[in-house]
């Protein structure tokens, strides 16, 4: 567990039409779709209502399009100016490789993809990264957190965010659900998911993560 641990709100992005199609985005930038909006809007009035009057230190965002799509819903939310929502690199979604594009289920039945979790957060697509450079990137830039902070980011880099806050082994945490519509709350190593009312949601669970 990371010392100390300043609560951390981590949204996953809402849905593009790859993640309805079942299509590995990795780093190309796809923006939200219909739904993905609602579900921008939808978590954006409920992380608010369920922190009240809590201060939120710093408001972070991955570069790509549907995070900062994500991140204007959250700063219109919170009366933040958009250019306040801080662009993070480290938040960039692990890169795929010559698998962005094609489709889970393809990975998910090829030779080279590694069955044992242990083994698959250290797997590296051709061209692309794996979950422990992932983890790396994440580690090399989370000690600046001193106090609230709401993350929107992506399913794989965000799994390597739980794990490092939560001391997630490597196999757990490449299994970890990060489910859209949802935001998750990382504080002195419970990992706390809720939905986008903000009632606690007892059954996340959306897949292992790839």
């Amino acid at each position: 567990m990371i010392e100390p641990n300043p609560p951390i709100y981590f949204i996953r992005h809402g849905e593009t039409d790859w993640n309805l199609e079942g299509r590995i985005q990795g780093q190309i930038d796809i923006p939200l779709n219909d739904t993905g909006h609602q579900q921008a809007v939808a978590i954006s009035r409920g992380l608010k209502n369920f922190l009240g009057k809590t201060k939120v230190d710093l408001f972070v965002t991955s570069p790509l399009t549907r995070t900062r799509q994500t991140m204007g819903y959250l700063a219109r939310e919170f009366d933040l100016p958009a250019s306040k929502a801080e662009i993070e690199p480290a938040m960039l979604e692990l890169a795929f490789g010559i698998w962005e594009g094609h489709y889970f289920k393809d990975l998910k039945t090829s030779a080279n993809y590694p069955k044992d979790l242990t083994e698959r957060f250290r797997w590296r697509p051709p061209d692309g990264e794996s979950y422990e450079e992932g983890l790396e990137r994440v580690k090399q830039w989370i000690g600046r957190l001193d106090g609230p902070t709401v993350i929107v980011a992506h399913g794989a880099i965000g799994r390597c965010l739980i794990g490092l806050v939560s001391s997630l082994k490597p196999a757990e945490m490449v299994k970890m659900p990060t489910p859209q519509g949802h935001f998750c709350r990382l504080q002195d190593g419970r990992i706390d998911w809720f939905d986008s009312s903000g009632h606690p949601a007892s059954d996340t669970a959306t897949g292992s993560g790839i």
